[in-house]
C-alpha cells in the first residue's frame, strides 16, 4: 500500500507556499494551509516583533481550521519559514492539534539566508512517537535529486 502523503505549510509572504506546492507536484502529497486565526502584521519588522514575543511566552496561536482524514496519513511534510532560529510557534500549534504517533515526518523550511538551524530538533521534541527527519533546506536544496535523497 502507498504511503499517503500531507505536505501541511504555514507560510508568512509565499514563498514557503511556493516550496509547498512544488514538494506537492514531486510528491502527489496533498497540500493544507497552516493558517492562524489572527494574522500577523503586514510589515515585516512588527511580525519579527510578534514572533519574538510568542516565542518568549510559548503562545501556541489558535488556528482556522483542521485536517480532514488525519488518521489516514502517515507521512507529513511540514513546511515553515524560520523565526527566530527556528519553526514558527504556529507551527507548534499545529503540532499540539494532533497525535503523530506512528507518522514520519519531513521538516521543510525556507529563511532569508540562517538555514534549519534547530528547528527539527524542536519539532523532534514536539512529536513523541514520531519518527522526524533532518529539515529540508528548501531555500537550496528544492530539486527532484536532493527530495528524492531527503524522502528516502
Amino acid at each position: 500500500m502507498a504511503k499517503k502523503i500531507l505536505i501541511a505549510y504555514f507560510s508568512k509572504t509565499g514563498v514557503t507556499k511556493k516550496a509547498a506546492e512544488q514538494l506537492a507536484k514531486m510528491t502527489g502529497g496533498t497540500l493544507h494551509r497552516i493558517v492562524p486565526q489572527k494574522e500577523y502584521p503586514e510589515s515585516y519588522l512588527a511580525t519579527v516583533a510578534v514572533a519574538k514575543w510568542e516565542q518568549l511566552k510559548g503562545e501556541k496561536p489558535a488556528l482556522t481550521d483542521k485536517v480532514k482524514n488525519w488518521d489516514e496519513y502517515d507521512t507529513v511534510l511540514l513546511g515553515f519559514p524560520i523565526w527566530w532560529f527556528t519553526c514558527p510557534q504556529v507551527i507548534k500549534s499545529f503540532i499540539a492539534a494532533y497525535d503523530f504517533s506512528g507518522k514520519t515526518v519531513y521538516p521543510f523550511c525556507t529563511h532569508g539566508g540562517s538555514g534549519p538551524k534547530s528547528s527539527a530538533a524542536d519539532i523532534a521534541a514536539l512529536c513523541p512517537g514520531a519518527e522526524v527527519k533532518p529539515c529540508l533546506d528548501a531555500v537550496k536544496n528544492l530539486n527532484e535529486k536532493a527530495v528524492k535523497e531527503w524522502l528516502k
